[in-house]
This record gives structure tokens, sequence and C-alpha cells, in this order.
């Protein structure tokens, strides 16, 4: 077992991610960025299309993307329904299944040798269901503060709930961001910017409709959700996954307690020699931007040594 507690290493400079480029996956005009060379990391971020207080996109990997390209072909996307990607066609669409699908025939048409695999939060369940569904298309995989993927019960709903702000606004953004971090002040304004950006976008307050007033969240997204976790922790339990796999959660996430990393690591270590777990001290939700030096390091040195 190989647990790394991390302290101070913050830094939260602006940095912009490289002209976007398109792809047409099944009739989904996809938004993406890529730059570098060699090994291929694809990066998949958090959250789920139709959240009314804030959103994530592709820019929540902005302090990790040009540092990991130096080394790496490193690629961020837009999720189905989320950031500058279309909206699925289907209201029956509005599922983790879909959003899994999609990524996986987004890696498959851009050629790639088999991938190394980096999900948070909700990507870290998406980039794990990859592996599980499409395992040619993955070489490592590296599980971000999965609440989603772990067994324990998330309190997000009590952490994030009775936000005072306009949904939709620039304060609501804040206001959630805020509590998932150890240190607030990493919520830059360049950060907010972009999301609210993003939440002003119609697509995206289609999404909210869909998922809210006709109720795809309920009808569809959760239970399809509840009934393929139970089938994906089943499958780690039994050792369905063969990949070199790393964990890493923030010691202070107040959404994907840590105890849950631990599980994971016991789940998957059992059956997968090449596994390891971090923990990344004063760091909440998003460790990666908190602690982006440290993260891009071990990420690096997971890769590097997974590869050789």
């Amino acid at each position: 077992m190989n647990v790394s507690v991390s302290g101070n290493n913050t830094y939260t400079e602006a940095m912009r991610l490289p002209s976007p480029q398109i792809l047409d996956i099944d009739g989904i005009r996809t938004t993406y960025y890529r730059a570098g060379a060699g090994m291929p990391i694809v990066m998949m971020y958090g959250g789920n299309f139709g959240s009314a207080d804030s959103c994530s996109s592709a820019y929540a990997w902005n302090l990790n993307f040009a540092p990991l390209s130096e080394r790496f072909d490193v690629i961020v996307f837009d999720k189905l329904g989320q950031g500058r990607t279309d909206n699925p066609a289907r209201i029956e669409d509005y599922t983790m299944a879909s959003v899994v699908k999609h990524a996986a025939s987004f890696i498959r048409a851009l050629n790639l040798p088999p991938v190394h695999l980096v999900g948070h939060s909700r990507g870290g369940y998406a980039v794990t269901r990859i592996t599980k569904e499409y395992p040619a298309l993955v070489h490592s995989l590296t599980i971000v503060s999965s609440g989603t993927l772990s067994p324990r019960v998330s309190p997000n709903d009590i952490v994030l709930s009775r936000c005072p702000y306009p949904s939709g606004t620039r304060e609501s953004a804040r206001w959630v961001y805020e509590r998932y971090s150890f240190d607030p002040r990493i919520v830059t304004d360049d950060w907010i910017d972009t999301v609210h950006e993003v939440m002003s976008l119609d697509k995206h307050k289609e999404a909210v409709r869909m998922m809210v007033q006709e109720n795809a969240a309920g009808r569809y997204f959760l239970p399809e959700l509840a009934a393929q976790k139970r089938e994906t922790l089943a499958w780690l339990r039994e050792g369905g996954l063969q990949r070199p796999t790393q964990i890493i959660f923030g010691q202070n996430d107040r959404t994907a307690a840590i105890e849950g990393a631990f599980d994971l690591y016991e789940m998957i270590a059992r059956h997968q020699r090449r596994t390891d777990l971090h923990i990344f001290n004063q760091a909440g939700h998003f460790s990666f931007r908190e602690h982006p030096r440290l993260f891009n390091s071990v990420l690096t040195s997971f890769v590097k040594l997974v590869t050789s």
C-alpha cells in the first residue's frame, strides 16, 4: 500500500486551454482540447448534465493540462450534455450509461493506443465503467475523489443544500465550489467566469429543464446509475479491474470521505498488485486544483512507472 499524505503545494494562477477542436461522435458535436506528444492521457471531469447551481467543463483541468502536455499527449473533452458538447438527443439518454458510451466512442474515434484514463468525481465512476465495458481502450486508471464510485453514502446533498443564491448565477457557482474546497481561495474569478459562461448557454439551460422540470433525473439518471453502480462494485470485488490503478482523495473532502478511498483500495488491490492510494492533506474535492504541482507529479510518476 502506497499512501502519500501531502501538505501545502497550492497555486492558482490562470492557465488557458488550447483552441478547442470538434469531433462528431454519433451525431453529437463533441468539444475537446489536445496538446503534447507521447503516451496518451485522457481526463474526465465530474458533475453531470443539468446542474442548476453550478456546472463542470473541460476547464476544470486547466492547471494540469499544460504541465502534463510537456511530457504526454493530453486530451480533455466535454462530456455528453456538459460544457460545449451537445446534449443527448432523447430524454431517455440523460444517463451515465450514455455518458460512458459517448466517452468510449470519443476515445475510439481518436484512434489512440490504450490510454491512461483519469477521472474526477462522477468522472471517476465513468472511467471505471469504461474500463469494465471497453477494457481494450485502457492502459491504466486514476480515480480522483469519486464519491459516486465509493461504496459509502455521499453527503453531497447535505453539504450542498440550501444554496442562498439564485440558480444559474456566479454567486451560486462560487458558493458550491467553495464548499467543495478546503481553501475557498482556490475558487478564482477565472474559474467562475468560465463556469458562468457555460451556465449561460442555451444548451445548459435546456439540460437543466430536462433533468428538473421533465424529471429525467428521477426517471432515468438516478435509477440507472444506482443499478449500474451495484454492478460495478460487484465487478471490482470479484477482481474484474485488471489494470494498474491509483486512487487519489483529499483528506478534507466533505463530499467524498477518505474512508471510501480505503474501501476502493481494498477492493482493487486484493486482485491488482499495481494499485496505489494517495491522500492529499489540506485538500477538498478538487485536489488537482488545490495542489496542482503535486497532482501532476503523482500522475506523471504513475504513468511513467506503469508503462516502463
